[in-house]
């Protein structure tokens, strides 16, 4: 490492109103210390599930405290606010940020809204813009783009809020007789529903489920027998894009859905394995597509591509463009089986971002 941002500072921002709150700290637990490293000074901006944000790691006025440490819980105590072209403020107080690095998964964090927020204020993020954060959210907007690419995704029916639900036959007649039911705008796995044996009262709980959590939800067939693989995607200088992995998605048993629990739970835990796959043409096949999926949907900085296996055919499942970053999350573990640590990493997106 150089000495590069020694005399900047950076925004950290964790927390939010998705259900992938908590998740949210166990990122910053993870990023938070590498971050102190780089950095002259970390702020810790904390959002409440309420949405209001907090600086979590002040001693006084904008003076920060360097022996801070990551709390389970965000401290609702002094509140920032936001000024267009200006920047960010606490009281009278602008508080000097030369970058920000969003933790925030999901709604409010992984869907534009906090970069375009960051935009406003003239504030340079880590990541992913605005308008390609929020086109990767909208799952099916996202696929539909891919598919004038040459590249297969899951068949999908869309529901609005509002929307005749029509009987359960219309559906097994357009997407077969075992359904998926799953909200277009979260990530881990959160409302969803599998119908291996569907009946009407059991599709729409699903649906009602899933309409908990978006505004839209997705109705597809069931994968079944299908293989999770994943591609971490790293941006360098000059545009370079390096994959790591890929890596499939070892589960207790291979034909249940990754659930939220699976991927975070402390028992019986879904994990990621990137030397299982030895097929080398396929790990090359899978590193392509996600470097084309990267450009094609204008990212930047790092992603973590998913896409589904069966039958000798790769199918897109959807791009997390704020993957976790905690010490169970699939990208360290992917982009570590390229020799480079996460540290080397979040410096590379840092000075990505920066440079931008």
């Amino acid at each position: 490492m150089d000495k590069f941002f020694k005399n900047k500072s950076i925004a950290l921002f964790i927390g939010g109103r998705s259900p992938e709150h908590e998740v949210s700290i166990e990122s910053a637990k993870t990023v938070y210390p590498i971050l102190q490293k780089l950095f002259n000074k970390v702020y810790v901006i904390g959002v409440s599930k309420n949405g209001v944000f907090y600086i979590q790691n002040l001693l006084h006025s904008t003076h920060i405290s360097h022996n801070y440490q990551i709390k389970d819980t965000i401290l609702e105590k002094d509140e920032i606010s936001f000024y267009p072209s200006k920047g960010i403020f606490l009281h009278e107080d602008k508080i000097d940020i030369d970058l920000a690095f969003i933790l925030i998964h999901g709604n409010e964090g992984e869907d534009g809204k906090l970069q375009g927020l960051l935009d406003i204020m003239n504030i340079k993020y880590c990541g992913v813009n605005a308008t390609s954060s929020g086109l990767c959210m909208y799952k099916e907007l996202a696929s539909s783009i891919l598919e004038s690419k040459g590249i297969k995704t899951v068949k999908s029916i869309v529901l609005r809020k509002g929307d005749t639900i029509y009987p359960l036959s219309y559906y097994i007649e357009k997407l077969g007789n075992h359904l998926f039911i799953k909200s277009e705008t979260t990530g881990s796995s959160i409302g969803v529903t599998s119908l291996k044996f569907a009946t009407q009262e059991l599709l729409d709980k699903a649906i009602e489920k899933a309409f908990k959590y978006s505004e839209r939800v997705l109705i597809q067939p069931l994968m079944e027998d299908i293989q999770e693989m994943e591609v971490a995607i790293l941006e360098l200088e000059n545009n370079k894009l390096i994959a790591g992995g890929p890596g499939l998605v070892v589960k207790s048993n291979m034909m249940e859905i990754l659930s939220y629990d699976k991927k975070y739970g402390q028992v019986d835990s879904a994990y990621i394995d990137p030397f299982i796959i030895k097929d080398e043409k396929l790990k090359l096949k899978l590193q392509e597509m996600a470097k084309l999926i990267f450009k094609t949907l204008n990212l930047s900085g790092f992603s973590r591509i998913d896409f589904f296996y069966k039958d000798k055919q790769i199918y897109f499942n959807e791009v997390n463009t704020i993957p976790g970053l905690t010490s169970k999350s699939h990208y360290p573990v992917l982009i570590n089986s390229l020799d480079i640590t996460l540290e080397e990493a979040i410096y590379e997106i840092c000075r990505r971002a920066y440079g931008r």
